[in-house]
């Protein structure tokens, strides 16, 4: 997988395109973040980690999409979301963390072979709920 350099690059690229602010679909996005953080939250307690790595990605996923909505960017890259938030938004505290996730997510998803998971989902799941609220400040 060849990652890009820089949100330019994202942009020059189209995998980040400027359109209009949609402050709805920034709303539900972040709603759509809050159920599946839940949903990682119980598949955690089931003792299904690898489902839960999942579910989790996708809360960090769309509550990061929800600021893009917002701004009115349209993104075709998950990685250049990351990028984006890095050079528009205070926020790194929590990029890292939605990146670790999304590696764990694509090996997890993409591996032909079982992945053993030594991150603590727990803490990913607080530092997720953190970021979850921040978005939902940045949206008001």
């Amino acid at each position: 997988m060849t990652y890009l350099i820089n949100e330019k690059e994202c942009f020059q690229k189209g995998l980040l395109r400027k359109t209009s602010p949609q402050l709805d679909l920034a709303k539900k996005d972040l709603k759509q973040a809050e159920f599946f953080l839940k949903e990682a939250e119980e598949l955690l307690d089931l003792k299904k980690k690898h489902i839960a790595a999942l579910s989790l990605y996708n809360a960090f996923f769309h509550a990061a999409r929800s600021l893009l909505f917002k701004d009115g960017i349209k993104e075709r890259s998950h990685y250049c979301i990351a990028r984006y938030l890095e050079n528009h938004y205070n926020l790194n505290k929590f990029i890292d963390s939605f990146e670790t996730i999304m590696s764990l997510r694509h090996n997890v998803q993409y591996s032909t072979e079982k992945v053993d998971i030594d991150e603590d989902l727990t803490m990913f799941i607080n530092i997720c709920n953190r970021f979850i609220e921040e978005a939902e400040k940045l949206l008001k």
